[in-house]
């Protein structure tokens, strides 16, 4: 008796062998950058195995990582601005800004808790 496949796992295999080493060279850089900012951080997406909630965990919270080619112009910051807010229709709003910008805020946030304590 042949195992069913999940949706998610035929798509996977679909997919070349270089853009599998491609998000999982992502998934790895942000875990690296995560830790060099002192915050706890897996990568939860190894060997394929494709967690439930996210790809990566960076201090108990989970993140999906998308690798393109090319991602829309709008979405990278222009002019003097750090970051894009934008919004889709009946979505709540999210912003787009450099992935070490939102870890030194993390880092920063994490600190000033532990002072608290």
């Amino acid at each position: 008796m042949k195992k069913q496949e999940s949706k998610n796992q035929k798509n996977y295999r679909k997919q070349g062998r270089r853009n599998r080493q491609r998000g999982a060279e992502l998934q790895r850089e942000s875990v690296r950058l995560a830790r060099q900012f002192e915050l706890d951080a897996h990568n939860r997406d190894r060997g394929g195995a494709q967690h439930e909630k996210g790809d990566v965990e960076i201090e108990d919270k989970f993140y999906g990582c998308k690798r393109r080619k090319v991602a829309p112009r709008w979405i990278f910051p222009e002019k003097e601005e750090i970051g894009v807010i934008f919004r889709a229709e009946y979505m709540p709003p999210f912003i787009s800004v450099p992935f070490e910008h939102y870890l030194l805020l993390l880092s920063l946030v994490k600190k000033d808790i532990l002072n608290e304590k």
